[in-house]
C-alpha cells in the first residue's frame, strides 16, 4: 500500500529543505513532458520536454521488499529532493552524488538508474554534446529503462488500483517514449505516449482530486493541439483527442492546486503563455517565482527579463539583463561566453519594446555578428525583429530581406513563424500588454 502525507497549498511558496522543479536546464517543461515530448523533432527541444517527466516519479515509489506494496522512506525522499534541486540548478556532480546514495536504500535498484539517466540526458543537452555522443546517452538510457518498465508493469498487474504506481509508470513510459521518438523508434514511442495518457486518465477518473495528474494531461492536450493541420487527421487516428483550451485550463489548475505538479505546471505555463499564447502579464508572476527559486539557471533570468520588457516594466527588465551580463563577464557557473549573443538580443528586444529602435538595431546586429551554433534560434529572432523594426520605419525592402535571412536559419521555431507571417503582412506594431 502507499503511505502519503498531503499538505494543502502551493509548493511554489513552500518553505522547505528542497523542492523539485520538473524542468530541465532549459526550463521547459516546458513545453514539455515525457509523454508529449515525442512530438518534437529537434534534439534540444525534445530533451527539454523529456526531463520534464521527472517530477511525479520522484515522489511516488519505493518497491517494498515484499514486492507488491509501495512506500517512500524519509531518507529516500530527502536524497531525491536534494538531487533534483541540484539538477535544476545545473549542479550535476552534486545531483549524481545525491542520487547515488539511493543505491543503499530499498528500491534504489529502480530509482537510481532512472534518476541518473535523467541527469545524463540533461547534462548532454546543456553542454550541447556532439550528435554521436548524444545518441549514445539516449541509447544507454533506453537500455537501462527496459528492466525498470518491466518491473513496473509486473507490479501494476499485482496492484491494478494503485494510483501512485499508475502515475509513476505513466511518467516512466512517457519519458521512455519521448527518447524512443528521438531515436526514431516510432512504434515504441507511440505505445509509450498512448500508455502514458491512459494511465494518467485512469488516475484522474479514479480520483478527481488527484490534481497532479492534470499537469501531464494538460501538457498532452496543448502539445497535440498544436500539431500541424496536415498531420491532425493521422494523429487523431492513433492518439487520444486533444483540446487546446482544456489543456490550458488543466495546466492552470495544476499550477494553482497541485502538490507535486505545481512547479512543473508553472514552468510549462510560463513557456506556453510567453510563447505561443502571448499572454505575458499572466506568465510574469510564474517567472518571478521560478527565477527567485532557481537563480543558478540562466533560462529563468532570460525569461523573466523578456516578460518584464513585454509588460513594459523596462527598468526591471534592464536590471535582470544587467545581472545576466555581469554573470557572463565574471564567468560564473552556467553563464558561459556563448550566452553573449543571447544577452545582446535580449537588450535589443528591451530597446525595441521601449521604442528605442536605433539602439535596438545596434544590439540585434551585434547579436547576429556574435552568433554561435548553440543559439541559432537567437540569430533567427535578431533577424526577425530587425525586420519588424524596418517595417515600422517604412523600409519594406529591408524588412523583407531580414525576414528571409531568419528563414534561412535551420529550424522551425516561433521566430521563423513570425518572419513568415510578416512576409505576408507587414508588421505594424500592436497594443502593449498591460502591467502584471
Amino acid at each position: 500500500m502507499v503511505q502519503i502525507e498531503v499538505q494543502q497549498g502551493s509548493i511554489l511558496e513552500a518553505t522547505c529543505e528542497a523542492i523539485v522543479n520538473a524542468a530541465n536546464s532549459q526550463g521547459w517543461m516546458g513545453g514539455g513532458g515525457g509523454m508529449a515530448a515525442g512530438l518534437s523533432g529537434q534534439k534540444g527541444h525534445t530533451m527539454r520536454r523529456v526531463i520534464t517527466g521527472l517530477v511525479l516519479v520522484l515522489f511516488l515509489v519505493r518497491p517494498a521488499e515484499g514486492g507488491e506494496d509501495f512506500q517512500l522512506t524519509a531518507d529516500a525522499t530527502r536524497q531525491i529532493l536534494r538531487g533534483t534541486d541540484h539538477m535544476v540548478n545545473l549542479n550535476y556532480a552534486e545531483a549524481r552524488e545525491a542520487f547515488g546514495q539511493l543505491k543503499n536504500l530499498p528500491g534504489g535498484d529502480l530509482l537510481s538508474p532512472f534518476l541518473e539517466g535523467l541527469v545524463d540526458m540533461d547534462q548532454a543537452v546543456q553542454e550541447d554534446r556532439g550528435e554521436e555522443e548524444f545518441k549514445g546517452v539516449l541509447d544507454r538510457f533506453l537500455a537501462r529503462m527496459e528492466p525498470v518498465v518491466m518491473r513496473g508493469e509486473a507490479l501494476l498487474q499485482a496492484t491494478p488500483d494503485n494510483a501512485d504506481l499508475m502515475l509513476a509508470l505513466g511518467m516512466i513510459r512517457g519519458v521512455k517514449g519521448a527518447v524512443d521518438r528521438t531515436r526514431k523508434n516510432y512504434l515504441e514511442a507511440y505505445r509509450g505516449i498512448r500508455a502514458s495518457h491512459q494511465l494518467f486518465t485512469r488516475v484522474f477518473e479514479m480520483d478527481p482530486h488527484r490534481v497532479d495528474a492534470l499537469w501531464p494531461l494538460g501538457l498532452y492536450d496543448y502539445a497535440v493541439s498544436r500539431v500541424p493541420a496536415l498531420l491532425k487527421p493521422f494523429v487523431s487516428l492513433v492518439l487520444p483527442t486533444a483540446d487546446r483550451q482544456r489543456g490550458l485550463d488543466r495546466l492552470r489548475r495544476a499550477a494553482r492546486e497541485g502538490t507535486l505538479a505545481a512547479v512543473p505546471a508553472a514552468v510549462t505555463l510560463t513557456r506556453i503563455l510567453s510563447g505561443w499564447e502571448e499572454q505575458y502579464a499572466e506568465a510574469l508572476p510564474y517567472a518571478e517565482l521560478l527565477a527567485a527559486r532557481y537563480p543558478g539557471n540562466p533560462e529563468f533570468l532570460f525569461l523573466l527579463a523578456f516578460l518584464y520588457s513585454e509588460t513594459h516594466h523596462t527598468r526591471q527588465a534592464l536590471s535582470v539583463a544587467e545581472a545576466i551580463r555581469t554573470s557572463v563577464e565574471q564567468r560564473r557557473p552556467h553563464f558561459p561566453p556563448e550566452l553573449t549573443p543571447r544577452y545582446l538580443q535580449l537588450r535589443g528586444k528591451i530597446a525595441m519594446d521601449a521604442g528605442a529602435h536605433e539602439e535596438a538595431l545596434t544590439f540585434f546586429r551585434r547579436a547576429i555578428d556574435q552568433g554561435n551554433s548553440k543559439f541559432t534560434w537567437i540569430t533567427a529572432w535578431a533577424h526577425t525583429r530587425t525586420g519588424m523594426i524596418y517595417d515600422l520605419q517604412g523600409q519594406r525592402d529591408k524588412a523583407v530581406e531580414s525576414y528571409h535571412r531568419a528563414l534561412e536559419i535551420e529550424g522551425r521555431g516561433l521566430a521563423q513563424e513570425t518572419a513568415e507571417r510578416h512576409l505576408s503582412e507587414p508588421y505594424r506594431g500592436g497594443p502593449r500588454r498591460p502591467r502584471g
